[in-house]
């Protein structure tokens, strides 16, 4: 799929928007309350909104949207939809994305939106592409907040600084533009001054969940950090950090591979959720040992999304007993939308291009 472009008023395209718009807020029409004020707009409005702002899609014929609005000191972007034939697929960040350049482009310093308090799930996304909380607003008639407003810095503050005169060679711009950043920089990290343990989830269509686990467990390796390692459903092969940390980092890092294959090799719902179950209660087991610095949770997204372990049990043990100072790591695709919310760190990785589909198989050093 191409990158997004600019429907405008006299685009044909644009009769697709609104019903687009529409198809794919129809899913939280009995979720939200008040409703939509979608179900207000007409063809008129869409074509002002794209005469007094900007309409941007991906596809033909559409399958995301999200109108631009520019206000005095920030853009808005409204009606960010995603058909649901195209959901997961990076669209709604793409176009995230793609508000910030427009921002900067039209001189905006900050990208505005608002939520419904309700869905918790798009307030995760909007988090994970850098926005932040701002406030909660009412509507009339209600008692409760009912949405939720996020904002997004494109550029730092001093980048709006006029050169001086001197500033007249590219070296003196480049070391000047420089200079700013790294005062912009140091003054936020003067800010961060707390050390947590984490909940960091990595998920996603694409390679590279678990590997990236393994990289920072090699990370506390390297600092002399006791960390364990978790396997839900992996089990039915040799992989090479599993023997490399048995045969080398056992002092520092415990390894227990408790799966018995992905579940299509099994073919037995009992014998997975027994299985999941067990590595579950050895999970909690390592996660409550302070000693304990990481503990790697491999692939027990699938394991939650098979329902072989209660996801409200996790929940309440990652935010109730894990050690301040313990990281844990859960990988895997398909990560709950309420893990998400409650994590600390989450990183989804976009399927690109992927050699299996060409008929590559799997290979040592590469996928294990």
């Amino acid at each position: 799929m191409t990158g997004p472009r600019r429907i405008l008023p006299s685009d044909p395209a644009l009769s697709q928007v609104l019903p687009l718009i529409r198809r794919a807020f129809a899913d939280i029409d009995g979720l939200i309350d008040p409703p939509s004020s979608l179900h207000r707009m007409a063809d008129g409005d869409l074509v002002r909104l794209a005469t007094d702002g900007e309409v941007w899609a991906l596809g033909d014929p559409l399958a995301a949207v999200v109108i631009l609005t520019p206000r005095e000191d920030a853009l808005y972007a409204g009606r960010l939809a995603v058909h649901p034939d195209h959901r997961r697929q990076g669209h709604a960040r793409a176009l995230l994305r793609h508000a910030e350049s427009r921002a900067r482009a039209l001189g905006r310093p900050r990208i505005t939106l608002g939520c419904r308090v309700e869905l918790t799930g798009n307030h995760a996304l909007f988090r994970s592409e850098g926005f932040q909380e701002t406030h909660r607003e009412t509507h009339e008639g209600y008692d409760r907040p009912t949405s939720v407003w996020f904002e997004k810095r494109v550029t730092p503050m001093d980048d709006t600084t006029p050169e001086t005169p001197a500033e007249t060679s590219d070296e003196a711009r480049h070391a000047s533009k420089m200079a700013k950043k790294k005062a912009a920089r140091d003054k936020i990290m003067a800010t961060k001054t707390e050390e947590k343990g984490l909940v960091i989830v990595h998920t996603g269509k694409g390679k590279g969940k678990s590997s990236a686990a393994f990289g920072m467990i090699f990370r506390c390796i390297a600092h002399d950090m006791h960390c364990a390692v978790v396997q839900f459903i992996k089990g039915a092969m040799h992989t090479g950090e599993r023997d490399l940390i048995q045969a080398h980092f056992g002092d520092l890092c415990e390894f227990h591979t408790m799966g018995e294959g992905f579940t299509w090799e099994t073919q037995d719902r009992a014998r997975d959720v027994a299985a999941a179950t067990k590595a579950w209660e050895k999970a909690k087991e390592l996660i409550r040992d302070p000693a304990n610095r990481m503990i790697v949770l491999d692939e027990i997204n699938i394991a939650l999304r098979y329902d072989y372990i209660p996801l409200d049990d996790v929940l309440a043990f990652l935010r109730d007993e894990k050690p301040a100072t313990t990281h844990v790591v859960l990988t895997g695709r398909n990560a709950h939308e309420r893990l998400i919310e409650q994590a600390d760190l989450v990183t989804e990785m976009e399927l690109i291009k992927h050699p299996f589909r060409s008929g590559v198989k799997a290979q040592p050093g590469v996928e294990f």
